[in-house]
């Protein structure tokens, strides 16, 4: 049972990044076109005084997972394809999930809260999606996780704790879209929060979030 639970997770979130696939040209069109909107910003002042007297780091998933652990999950990712699966290809990735489901070492990854210590107190940027966990009084969200793709945590499993990052809003993000992706700016920190939505090993003092047009990068993509 256990196995099985793992191979249908592993297939779950496979099938799921191939849904997103889009051609470089096509998102760079898009972004072109309709550029990004700011949703929302933080009106404590220290917080951007402190954003603003650093470099800004824009960051991909994998820029969050230690070397380790990123080519253990590497070992296990099927790069993405802009066609329909071939019955070999398929066949391959579910000899892959099982193998998967008994590799320790990937197991372990899959649960990591390691992070990368270079990253604290640092002004970054990072696109993905959000999950909102409370809601203040006006039905915006209070406490959100940012993850690097749509459905974590809801309709399917997390992903490892240092590719989740918890925040916390002051009134005022009325975005209620989880299928939008967006770009969330901030200061990044190295601590757990944990939920029974799911456990972050990072954490944001948000400034600004904006819409971000295209698909994300993360961990399940390499």
């Amino acid at each position: 049972m256990k196995i099985a639970a793992v191979v249908l997770f592993f297939l779950g979130v496979f099938f799921v990044g191939k849904s997103y696939v889009q051609l470089p040209n096509l998102t760079e069109t898009i972004k072109a076109s309709l550029g990004t909107h700011l949703l929302y910003s933080t009106d404590q002042t220290e917080l951007l005084k402190r954003f603003n007297s650093q470099p800004l780091q824009r960051l991909k998933w994998t820029d969050l997972l230690p070397k380790l652990e990123k080519s253990i999950l590497k070992r296990y990712q099927q790069p993405a394809s802009q066609g329909s699966e071939t019955i070999g290809q398929v066949s391959a990735q579910v000899l892959r999930s099982i193998e998967a489901s008994t590799d320790e070492k990937y197991h372990d990854a899959m649960f990591s809260t390691n992070t990368i210590a270079s990253f604290e107190q640092q002004s970054v940027s990072i696109d993905g999606f959000y999950v909102p966990i409370e809601f203040h009084e006006d039905k915006t969200p209070s406490l959100i996780f940012i993850v690097p793709y749509y459905g974590a945590c809801i309709h399917f499993p997390p992903p490892p704790p240092n590719q989740i990052i918890f925040a916390r809003l002051t009134p005022g993000f009325t975005s209620s879209s989880l299928e939008q992706a967006y770009s969330f700016s901030g200061i990044l920190q190295q601590g757990l929060f944990e939920d029974i939505v799911g456990t972050s090993a990072y954490k944001m003092d948000i400034t600004k979030i904006e819409t971000y047009q295209g698909q994300p990068d993360d961990f399940r993509s390499h």
